[in-house]
């Protein structure tokens, strides 16, 4: 099997959407190239052009929708296809094994850099570390205050929406597609507009309260793929998305608070109609990078901001943009190089389900060969 091959996701029902990776690709480098920009525009000279602070926001919305998309999958398939019923035992136990061992390094990870870089005492530390690990760091603390690590921040909303997913999953039960459509469209619409003041909540704003418009975005986009029979791909759908594209990341906060989760849901869609955006996002490099961007995202604000320390005083010229150029070109083969071996060693060996017990079995093979072993 090619070394290549070794990148390559595992899925739980052998169901692999290569389109999703893609897309996934295009939300972790937006939040990536912002960190990147974030940790070299202190002190530039000349100083760039601020941009908005909501970018980096906007590819964890990206994700947020693709996470709608897919824990909406099995259950979308059971009320509509018939599939079996979701086992809710397996589906949470799904979830701790595929995501914890990688959350604990990275969180431990990231807390031994601020002890030696930033000299950030443990006992600081030490209430973060624990509300992290129960994923209540945001409720209690709110936001990024003490974070043991930022990028943490995201994933207690995805835990939030993983306790709901089988109660919004009601939804597709509803037998007539017109209505269901609609009522998904509604609801999201709707917290959307009255989740907008959550926004100045140092609280609230980082939690499912806030960002539910976007998963229940996945969950629109999931009711028609499950339900797609014979899509017809075109290059309309193709215009459709470049067009719109740009619109992601241009958008004021509260217009795009309201508008993104629609916008997400057409673009998403073109990304499986379209001739061009499919083949694109389908690309094995591009599809296989997607398909990592868990170790990319727990890791790369680490990566980013130790290279950067290295690399700064490297540039040519005085244009901002021109050294952005650079220090990415420098930046980044590092973060590919550290989460992709953190990808292979750790993340996609946690993504076979049956990992804990064929590491159980292997771990009583060796006490019983060294049992045999020992004289008697």
């Amino acid at each position: 099997m090619p070394f290549m091959l070794q990148f390559r996701r595992i899925t739980t029902q052998k169901r692999f959407i290569p389109q999703i990776d893609g897309l996934r690709f295009i939300a972790i480098a937006s939040v990536v190239l912002f960190h990147i920009y974030a940790a070299l525009e202190r002190g530039a000279v000349p100083p760039p052009i601020p941009l908005n602070n909501d970018l980096p926001k906007r590819g964890v919305e990206l994700f947020f929708a693709i996470s709608g998309f897919i824990l909406g999958v099995p259950f979308a398939s059971r009320y509509l296809l018939g599939a079996p019923k979701v086992n809710l035992r397996s589906y949470f136990l799904r979830r701790l094994t595929r995501l914890e061992p990688p959350y604990f390094l990275a969180l431990f990870a990231s807390a031994a850099m601020q002890y030696l870089v930033a000299h950030r005492s443990f006992s600081d530390m030490a209430p973060h570390l624990l509300a992290h690990s129960l994923y209540v760091q945001n409720l209690i603390f709110g936001g990024f205050v003490g974070s043991a690590n930022p990028a943490a921040w995201s994933l207690e909303v995805e835990i939030q929406f993983y306790l709901l997913v089988p109660f919004l999953a009601v939804m597709f039960s509803i037998g007539n597609a017109r209505v269901r459509r609609t009522t998904i469209l509604l609801t999201m619409l709707t917290t959307s507009v009255l989740s907008i003041p959550l926004y100045r909540s140092t609280h609230l704003h980082y939690s499912i309260l806030y960002y539910c418009p976007f998963f229940l975005a996945g969950f629109l986009l999931c009711d028609f793929y499950v339900t797609r029979g014979e899509w017809r791909q075109s290059f309309g759908w193709d215009a459709l998305a470049f067009c719109l594209w740009p619109s992601v990341w241009l958008m004021s906060r509260n217009v795009g608070h309201v508008v993104l989760p629609l916008l997400i849901v057409i673009i998403y869609l073109a990304a499986f109609r379209g001739r061009i955006l499919s083949a694109i996002l389908s690309n094995r490099v591009i599809a296989d990078i997607g398909g990592m961007c868990y170790s990319l995202y727990l890791f790369h604000a680490m990566i980013v901001y130790a290279v950067k320390h290295v690399t700064a005083p490297l540039h040519f010229g005085e244009n901002f943009w021109l050294y952005f150029i650079l220090q990415s070109c420098l930046i980044l083969p590092f973060v590919l190089l550290f989460c992709g071996a953190f990808f292979v060693l750790i993340e996609r060996p946690c993504m076979d389900r049956e990992w804990p017990r064929k590491l159980w079995n292997h771990a009583n093979k060796i006490l019983l060969s060294r049992s045999e072993q020992t004289p008697a």
